[in-house]
């Protein structure tokens, strides 16, 4: 009798229990960003960007809106999408964004800031300089600048294309301080494992 009483209560138990998970709602997974949209704003002398991760519907996933910095001549914000990663360029620092949920993976501070021209190689180590900076940074997934070189002693400015072959990467300039009135392409060689100026002109 008494074994017979514990197993309608183990019974009971158990139907009780299963209607409590039943009841439970299910929260539905959150829908992941396939495409990154980002529009650059100006008010008042100010530039600022916004950049959206949207779901395979078009519905907003997630939203970033960079600080407000002081218009110059050249761009001080920029967006790239590489591969998993939201590479959000504002002012001197870069801001790395996974791009399925917008979650903020890193800040890499102190490059250029503004006109950023940037490569990638195929490791996914960023390289980047810009208008009016004397400095190239080899920046790595992680956001760990591996090395800052100084390319003052070139003369050169205004970097237009940078192109990356095995170990070695060429910088683009569309100016001398030497030459300034020539319409010569002048370039910059480095050895991308150091950042070591190997030749210029």
């Amino acid at each position: 009798m008494k074994k017979k009483i514990q197993q309608i209560l183990l019974t009971s138990l158990l139907f009780v229990f299963s209607i409590l998970i039943i009841s439970i709602p299910t929260q539905a997974a959150k829908p992941a960003a396939t495409t990154v949209k980002s529009k650059t704003s100006y008010s008042n002398s100010k530039e600022s960007m916004t950049v959206r991760g949207l779901d395979a519907k078009k519905t907003v996933v997630w939203k970033y809106v960079t600080k407000k910095y002081t218009a110059t001549e050249l761009p001080r914000t920029k967006c790239i999408v590489r591969k998993d990663k939201v590479y959000v360029f504002e002012s001197s620092k870069i801001v790395v964004l996974r791009k399925k949920d917008g979650k903020q993976l890193w800040t890499a501070k102190k490059i250029s800031p503004a006109g950023h021209l940037c490569k990638f190689d195929k490791n996914d180590n960023l390289y980047v300089t810009g208008y009016y900076d004397n400095y190239v940074y080899k920046v790595s997934t992680k956001g760990k600048i591996l090395w800052k070189t100084n390319t003052s002693k070139a003369n050169n400015y205004w970097p237009y294309k940078i192109n990356i072959s095995g170990n070695q990467m060429t910088i683009l300039y569309e100016m001398n301080n030497n030459d300034d009135s020539s319409e010569k392409t002048h370039k910059i060689v480095f050895n991308i494992k150091n950042g070591k100026i190997l030749k210029y002109s």
